[in-house]
């Protein structure tokens, strides 16, 4: 009889984490209208400096700033004219006054070839300047980061010209302006940038037709030789942590033509490992593979709360069938692949370059895009509130780099065994990862914005720091005094 009792325990346990492993993720959505034609993408911070994360997206002739009312939701937008067709947009804090920026990429179908710098008023409209960030061509994307060690945002551009492609580097001069540092050989497409060799330096990953490129950076704004993946028609890149080993690799999602049927689109995740980049056995997203569907963007974040990245990916109808953009998420495993392919509700017939982050700091990461409406005659910005992921800490606001210990509270007596939470947030970019400290010791990390951190004490007291870093590599610390007894 013990013996059954105990198996019966066994199985509930098993039972109850494969209840926990695949529970779908719930979500509440909102459309928000732009008042103008096709939307190309968003972007999120606190424009305003009023402690709540606002929202703007690039729409086909305007700039819409959509005011955060705090709880997730946004206001009606305040528009502002822009050249037409414009793409990506990005935010940072680029001449450091303390409120944040813009950059604009000029889209595919502009005839506007330079990138666009628009310094941020504090209250959510924006000045454009005559910067000359020129990349190769239309069609150009951006990425942000610090890659020469001084805490100011650097750009890459990567960007096409007739038969040449390739990625511009521009290090920030800490006022907004820039200069040309490098250019690098390949490139054309999205682009995006991490520590993948996880030597502390920030390095540069981008698409060049069926070429995965990586470019390792060594934190002086060079960057060695490029290293070279032949993946599938690569459609998009995301930046994550996928083998639960807190080293950031790539997750990629590319296509296969199947001829006179719809395409099958796959993802696959991209290691750095002794000197080359390993390619993981591309998995299939779509739930039928002859199924008319239409993927093109991935973005990766921690969408259940079990602290290992997951990835959503949303398409168009363009050429499709349907009259919704077939969106989805795919819970990640922690050993670089993923659970099959749920389907989330998309908004009008394409959803370009999706986001993920806490935009209610109920600690649970939501999901942004832009959207565009029937053929292309409305748009605008469109989020899902994450409501059931599990939570961790309920982060601080984002107008400044902070952080909001939740465990242990100042003087708390602990156990042998303890588990520290906290979270943190960034005004410039995001919080990209939080550091457990004990005794002036590295305890642990996170890549994100939460920190989940169990281990074993000795008897007597303690001191916990929290440390959150943001895009830029700027940090900041919480500490608390504790006690262990057993």
């Amino acid at each position: 009889m013990p013996f059954a009792r105990c198996s019966l325990a066994a199985l509930l346990v098993v039972l109850l984490n494969a209840s926990i492993t695949f529970a779908q993720v719930t979500f509440k959505t909102s459309s928000y209208s732009a008042g103008d034609l096709g939307s190309s993408s968003i972007a999120f911070g606190d424009f305003n400096n009023d402690g709540l994360i606002d929202m703007v997206s690039v729409n086909a002739t305007t700039l819409s700033f959509y005011k955060g009312m705090g709880a997730g939701k946004f206001a009606a937008p305040v528009n502002a004219t822009l050249p037409q067709y414009m793409g990506q947009v990005v935010a940072a804090d680029l001449n450091g006054d303390g409120k944040l920026d813009l950059l604009i990429a000029p889209g595919s179908s502009a005839s506007y070839a330079n990138v666009l710098e628009f310094l941020g008023n504090g209250d959510g409209t924006f000045t454009e300047i005559n910067t000359n960030l020129a990349g190769m061509g239309t069609g150009s994307y951006l990425a942000l980061a610090d890659f020469n060690g001084d805490h100011i945002p650097d750009l890459v551009i990567s960007s096409c010209y007739q038969w040449t492609c390739g990625i511009n580097l521009l290090l920030g001069n800490g006022d907004g302006t820039f200069r040309s540092s490098a250019t690098l050989a390949y490139g054309g497409a999205q682009v995006v940038a991490g520590d993948f060799n996880a030597d502390g330096y920030q390095d540069i990953a981008a698409i060049e037709n069926t070429q995965l490129v990586v470019y390792l950076g060594d934190g002086k704004g060079n960057f060695q030789s490029p290293l070279l993946a032949t993946i599938n028609t690569v459609q998009s890149l995301a930046v994550g942590d996928f083998y639960n080993d807190r080293i950031q690799s790539l997750a990629v999602l590319s296509s296969v033509s199947n001829g006179s049927q719809p395409a099958s689109f796959y993802v696959s995740t991209v290691q750095y490992a002794n000197g080359a980049l390993v390619v993981s056995t591309p998995q299939l997203v779509n739930l039928n593979s002859a199924s008319d569907v239409f993927y093109g963007f991935i973005a990766a974040g921690d969408l259940n709360g079990d602290f290992i990245d997951d990835v959503v990916v949303t398409g168009s109808t363009f050429f499709t069938n349907s009259s919704v953009a077939n969106n989805g998420y795919m819970l990640g495993t922690g050993t670089g692949s993923f659970q099959s392919l749920v389907n989330v509700t998309g908004d009008g017939e394409s959803d370009p370059l999706p986001l993920v982050r806490d935009l209610n700091l109920d600690s649970r990461h939501d999901i942004g895009t832009a959207w565009t409406g029937t053929l292309g005659n409305s748009g605008g910005a469109y989020v899902l509130l994450n409501t059931n992921a599990a939570t961790n800490c309920a982060p601080p606001r984002p107008n400044k780099l902070r952080i909001h210990i939740c465990a242990p509270t100042a003087g708390q007596t602990v156990g042998q065994t303890f588990t520290f939470k906290g979270a943190g947030n960034a005004f410039n970019g995001i919080a990209k990862r939080m550091e457990l400290w004990i005794d002036g010791k590295k305890i642990g990390q996170n890549l994100s914005d939460q920190l989940n951190v169990t281990t074993s004490l000795t008897r007597g007291a303690h001191r916990a720091e929290f440390v959150v870093v943001d895009s830029f590599d700027n940090s900041r610390s919480a500490a608390v005094s504790f006690t262990s007894s057993y």
